[in-house]
C-alpha cells in the first residue's frame, strides 16, 4: 500500500512563480523549506516551514516562491487517509491547512528518512506520513467538534478576516454578530475550536507573512500596519506561528 502514496521533494527557485493550475487528484504537501504565497480558489494563504495543505482534485490554485525559493515534500494520500480525516471532521473541500512546531519536527524526520534509502526507509517514511495524517485529524476533531455554525457567529468571523488590522475589542467583534460578548466568546470556541483573541493574532500573523513576501516594506511598519503593537510584538507572535523570525521568514532561509 505504501508504494501506492507516491511521495515526492520539490525544490522551487527564488522570486519562481507557478501559474494557475489545478490537479486530477487530491494531494498534500508539507513545507521543508523557504517561504511562498498560495492563491487556491478565492484565499491567499502564507506558508513556512512546517506548515501543511491538502489541495483537492480540480481546484485551482497558483504559487509565488520567496527570495530564496522553497522545498516542500508532496505526497498523495491514499484514500483510506482521507476517509480517516472526514472521520475527523476536517473538511478536505476547503482545502485545510496548518502549521504547528509539531510539523516541522515531521518534515524534517521524513527529510532524513528519505535520505537513508536503506532497507528500512520505506516502512519509516509510511510511519511518519501517518502520524502527520493523525496530527491533521486531531486538529479537525478539535477544530470542528461542532459543525455548521450559526448564520450570527459567521458574521463575527467575518468581522474579524475584514478588520484584522484595525484596533478591536470584544465589544465591536459582539456588535457585528448581534450578540452579547460572552456568548460570542463561548460559541466562537465551541465552534472554531479557539478564543477570538487566538483567532485574530493567527488572521494578523498571516496578512504579515503576506506582505513580507509581496512587500520591501520595513518590518515595523508591517508590524503596526497588520495590528501589532510593535516590532517586538511581531517577532514574538510570529515566531510562535511560524517557528522564524520575520526576517528570517522574508530571507527564505526558514
Amino acid at each position: 500500500m505504501f508504494a501506492q502514496t507516491g511521495f515526492h521533494i520539490t525544490s522551487y527557485e527564488p522570486h519562481a512563480a507557478m501559474a494557475p493550475h489545478e490537479h486530477d487528484h487530491g494531494s498534500m504537501n508539507i513545507v521543508v523549506g523557504g517561504n511562498f504565497l498560495e492563491r487556491i480558489g478565492r484565499s491567499e494563504r502564507s506558508y513556512a516551514r512546517g506548515q501543511i495543505a491538502f489541495c483537492p482534485a480540480g481546484v485551482t490554485h497558483s504559487q509565488k516562491f520567496g527570495r530564496t525559493g522553497a522545498r516542500q515534500i508532496i505526497f498523495r494520500p491514499q484514500d483510506s487517509w482521507l476517509a480517516y480525516l472526514e472521520d475527523c471532521n476536517v473538511n478536505l473541500d476547503d482545502a485545510p491547512y496548518t502549521g504547528a512546531p509539531s510539523f516541522r519536527h515531521l518534515g524534517d524526520r521524513l527529510l532524513d528518512e528519505i535520505a537513508h534509502k536503506d532497507d528500512f526507509s520505506a516502512l519509516a517514511c509510511e510511519g511518519i506520513l501517518l502520524e502527520i495524517i493523525a496530527a491533521l485529524g486531531r486538529n479537525g476533531a478539535t477544530a470542528n467538534s461542532h459543525a455548521n455554525p450559526p448564520a450570527w457567529l459567521r458574521a463575527a468571523r467575518d468581522f474579524l478576516h475584514e478588520n484584522a488590522g484595525a484596533p478591536l475589542s470584544m465589544a465591536r467583534v459582539a456588535q457585528a454578530a448581534g450578540r452579547h460578548e460572552i456568548h460570542v466568546a463561548r460559541e466562537f470556541r465551541r465552534f472554531y475550536g479557539t478564543s477570538v483573541g487566538a483567532y485574530l493574532r493567527r488572521l494578523r500573523t498571516e496578512k504579515a507573512a503576506q506582505l513580507l513576501v509581496a512587500t520591501e516594506d520595513a518590518i515595523t511598519d508591517i508590524a503596526l500596519g497588520c495590528g501589532f503593537a510593535s516590532h517586538s510584538h511581531l517577532c514574538r507572535e510570529f515566531k510562535a506561528h511560524f517557528g522564524v523570525t520575520p526576517s528570517r521568514y522574508r530571507a527564505g532561509s526558514a
